[in-house]
């Protein structure tokens, strides 16, 4: 049904589907269905991903709520907690036909006492699948079930009448529903409650019977007279270190040491996570978990005492680095940050484009096929060219991060092309030029990435630390200064991995002739070519264009802009490595000057059409998929910047 969304500039479409008149949909566009996904701006609240029904509902170890902690009440009126071995104990009375039976939290029993003096679920009856007639409910018994077992019969529970038993003593250890007169299931259907006490008043067991509990409101919003907030995530594998001591197999932490030695390698087989770290000699490892497990450092110590585990290299708990001394640097004066930072977005750029040329200049496939053979050359040098074009999104991913940086501070962004005599390293002079991965190339690139053994204020590892320390240490200078260290810090750590792939790069070709892995590539000699790098230059400019619109609208751009940006980008990387394999070299220019201002994405997904058909006429049909996406790239575009 077409209705009108108040607020909107859009026309009226179909609900949750805003385009202005005369903009044709993008291929592949997911319409939000919510009103927070489909504002214009940012909305208080929660998104629709925060929503139960839109979560990952698994438990221990959880991934972003834990079931059991939902279903805690879906019985109305009262709580439970399916946590525990012994079975699934009442934890609170809340109204609700228990309180309508006389049953108030003074029947519960002492918290910190014997289970057997508790109450517990001993069985549920309800219906757990559709085709299931009212009389046909089954009931489920609490016998020799724990607490997480007999949750997973209860989650299971359609909305309807349920009924339960509640009885004094353990779960696991009752007699369920099994003496219940006439059936649990007759209870259900007769809407009947009972409660039995002792001549003292305490309550021995209770059958209850109710409609299942809705866990939303009216609003679609959690009950918040039942759950507080934090209630649904409490017993997730948070803190980390819950994760770090029980996990193992195949998960995150099981890269943490299991057994170490000593620095010197006098003791072996030590348990890393051992709570004793005094005894000498220490006491080996032992075999088996009920064996290690109590001799190890448990929940709440492994919180608090973390930070007594040691470095392991190479299989010796070595702590020889010891905490790193601070960082005596002068800080830096505001403008001389924001300076800085304005020539390091350039940098940024030139880095890019520089290691995106030297990953076209290999003469590897953009895909490799899966029957290459294991020991020919072409994978060395693929394996080569796909570690170059990982450092170069890392690179663009760091010209947006600086140009964030500046949009916070209120400068101007840098997103034009380096000139060709903007220098990179000003130790060196090296200035911005594209060339192919040459041994002389990649050492370049290796030494431009290597972290400095000190702070060297005048390479760029070291200006970041130096901008980072200031910002840090001096944050009421600048505005959202967590912020912007973050940024920065992200910056900070990616350059030193990509120093590991440029040196991983030169064991891939170590060996191999460069006249054997790289392209001679030459600028265009035929008209199809000048067209396929008209192309390019296009997309390069609706990157750049769709870039600088994204940071310029902030909240309000979303990932719609931000998507399109990247779809220019597959795009160009495609266009390059056609024109690549053609002898082609990429250059990586705008069109012209007019595609540089606020219009660029826009202006130049206009006319990309023009130039599609004029390859389209010179070229056969092998290019006409690739074709098809740059038009439908294009038109993508053009309606993400009408959104705006």
């Amino acid at each position: 049904m077409d209705q009108p969304i108040p607020g909107s500039a859009g026309v009226s479409t179909p609900a949750g589907k805003i385009f202005p008149a005369g903009v044709s949909t993008p291929a592949g566009k997911i319409f939000p269905r919510n009103l927070t996904a489909r504002a214009a701006h940012r909305v208080a609240g929660n998104p629709s991903g925060s929503r139960p029904e839109s979560g990952v509902d698994n438990c221990f170890p959880g991934l972003e709520f834990d079931q059991r902690n939902l279903d805690k009440a879906f019985f109305r009126g009262l709580v439970f907690d399916f946590h525990h071995d012994t079975g699934s104990r009442l934890l609170a009375v809340k109204g609700g036909v228990a309180e309508e039976q006389g049953i108030s939290d003074a029947d519960l029993g002492d918290s910190t006492g014997d289970d057997e003096q508790r109450l517990h679920l001993w069985a549920v009856c309800g219906r757990t699948t559709v085709d299931q007639a009212e009389a046909e409910a089954p009931v489920f018994h609490a016998v020799d079930l724990d607490g997480p077992g007999m949750w997973r019969l209860v989650h299971d529970l359609l909305p309807g009448t349920i009924s339960i038993v509640v009885g004094r003593g353990s779960g696991s250890r009752s007699p369920g529903a099994f003496w219940v007169p006439g059936g649990l299931g007759s209870w259900r259907t007769q809407g009947r409650s009972a409660v039995q006490r002792d001549d003292a008043g305490v309550l021995e067991v209770a059958i209850l019977t109710a409609e299942r509990a809705d866990y939303l409101d009216e609003d679609g919003v959690i009950e918040p007279d039942v759950y507080e907030p934090g209630d649904l995530t409490r017993s997730l594998c948070a803190p980390w270190q819950y994760d770090f001591r029980e996990c193992g197999c195949y998960y995150w932490a099981a890269s943490k040491p299991d057994i170490s030695a000593t620095s010197g390698g006098e003791y072996r087989n030590l348990n890393f996570q051992r709570s004793d770290r005094t005894t000498v000699p220490p006491a080996p490892d032992l075999t088996t978990y009920l064996e290690r497990g109590p001799l190890e450092l448990d929940h709440p110590e492994l919180i608090m005492n973390w930070n007594v585990l040691p470095v392991v290299l190479n299989g010796r708990e070595d702590d020889a680095l010891g905490v790193p001394a601070p960082l005596d640097l002068p800080l830096m004066e505001p403008q001389d940050v924001i300076r800085e930072l304005t020539r390091l977005a350039v940098v940024e750029h030139a880095l890019c484009l520089e290691y995106l040329y030297a990953h076209y200049s290999l003469d590897a496939p953009m895909t490799l096929p899966e029957d290459t053979p294991e020991d020919v050359p072409v994978r060395r040098v693929f394996a080569a060219a796909q570690e170059v074009f990982g450092v170069a999104e890392d690179e663009m991913r760091h010209l947006r991060w600086v140009n964030e940086i500046l949009g916070v501070l209120g400068r101007p962004l840098q997103l034009d092309r380096p000139a060709d005599d903007f220098v990179i390293q000003q130790q060196t002079g090296h200035q911005f030029r594209l060339e192919p991965l040459t041994p002389e190339q990649l050492e370049w690139f290796i030494a431009v990435e290597k972290p400095s053994a000190q702070i060297d204020p005048d390479g760029i590892d070291g200006m970041y630390v130096r901008l980072h320390h200031t910002i840090v240490n001096n944050p009421s200078a600048f505005p959202q200064a967590e912020r912007l260290a973050h940024l920065i810090k992200l910056i900070i750590d990616e350059g030193d991995d990509h120093y590991h792939r440029f040196t991983a790069i030169r064991g891939h070709l170590a060996g191999l002739d460069p006249d054997g892995y790289l392209r001679r590539l030459t600028p265009p000699n035929d008209t199809l070519d000048v067209e396929l790098l008209r192309l390019a230059d296009l997309n390069y400019a609706m990157v750049l264009g769709a870039l600088r619109a994204t940071l310029e609208a902030g909240d309000r751009a979303g990932g719609l802009l931000r998507a399109q940006a990247v779809r220019s980008m597959q795009n160009l990387h495609e266009l390059n490595h056609r024109l690549a394999a053609r002898g082609v070299a990429p250059r990586f220019a705008a069109p012209s000057p007019a595609l540089s201002d606020g219009q660029a994405p826009r202006a130049a997904a206009r006319a990309v059409g023009e130039v599609v058909r004029s390859i389209r006429s010179l070229a056969d049909g092998s290019l006409q998929e690739q074709m098809d996406r740059q038009e439908e790239g294009a038109r993508a575009l053009v309606a993400a910047c009408s959104l705006q």
